[in-house]
């Protein structure tokens, strides 16, 4: 009979590896602390929702019901509607452009965190591919000077740098008609 208690070297080494498993995905979630939380309680106690429908909600969900409750992930979302009778939050999931859900009552008490971000461009989650947007209030804008023109610049060679004189383009013009007379009275092409 084998004792189920046993700690053989297999139980230990896989127990080994899930805690540093845990470790690795702890050392990637993103630190909320220094945010300011989303839910309080009002003066009957109840819980409330700091945010307004179209406003950014970052969301730190956990494993409730695994042991030793793992991080799952953490999320910036754009709230839709919020029912305040039952907790309900309708969201938008901004990563993965779809359509989310949550529970703000129940979720504290599933030691999910709600936070609210400081900054408008903030975003937790998934980094964005592709160039960043530019954003005007993070740098002071300069001002380019610009050519004074008649009119919008264009392509190609300016207007007037090969103007010639009318006799002369006259003149180029009559012995182009009398080479042409003289390569025909020749016969040729």
């Amino acid at each position: 009979m084998v004792n189920e208690n046993s700690t053989t070297p297999e139980t230990i080494d896989a127990l080994t590896e899930a805690e540093e498993a845990e470790k690795r995905e702890r050392a990637n979630r993103p630190m909320i602390d220094h945010l300011p939380d989303a839910i309080e309680r009002d003066d009957l106690g109840r819980l409330v929702l700091n945010a307004a429908p179209g406003e950014k909600l970052i969301i730190e969900r956990w494993a409730t019901i695994l042991p030793g409750r793992p991080w799952l992930d953490t999320k910036t979302y754009t709230i839709m509607t919020i029912d305040e009778a039952t907790g309900v939050v309708r969201l938008w999931d901004d990563d993965l452009q779809r359509n989310a859900s949550t529970n703000y009552i129940s979720g504290v008490k599933a030691g999910y965190r709600f936070k609210v971000p400081t900054r408008k461009g903030m975003q937790i989650g998934k980094k964005k591919r592709g160039r960043p947007k530019k954003n005007p209030t993070d740098a002071p804008s300069l001002e380019v000077a610009k050519p004074t023109t008649d009119g919008p610049k264009k392509r190609g060679r300016p207007a007037g740098s090969k103007n010639r004189d009318g006799a002369v383009i006259a003149a180029e013009k009559k012995a182009k008609i009398e080479k042409k007379r003289a390569k025909k009275a020749r016969g040729g092409k």
